[in-house]
């Protein structure tokens, strides 16, 4: 799935529905500045923004940290890993 899909299907319906429209939408609007200000691909700043949300104190509050968490991991799951590039540095000899 890709990071907007997950927030429009998955995460804003149930911060919404957990959390009523206004506290909802306020820990999406939040989740969002965590994303567009974290460093990394499209897969590190969607795990910020799922961070942002589930260490919420509210979010914590409500869910209890276990809660939170297994949240957090079930959202982080929705959005694969982007392959990472690894550059081998070896010696050569003559």
């Amino acid at each position: 799935m890709d990071v907007e899909t997950a927030i429009e299907t998955e995460i804003g319906p149930l911060l919404i529905d957990t959390f009523g429209l206004s506290v909802g939408r306020c820990l999406v609007t939040l989740a969002t500045l965590s994303y567009i200000t974290a460093g990394g691909g499209e897969t590190q700043r969607y795990r910020a923004f799922v961070d942002s949300i589930c260490s919420d104190e509210r979010v914590v509050r409500k869910w209890g940290a276990n809660g939170a968490a297994r949240q957090a991991k079930e959202w982080k799951d929705l959005v694969p890993l982007e392959p990472e590039t690894v550059v081998l540095v070896g010696q050569h000899f003559s």
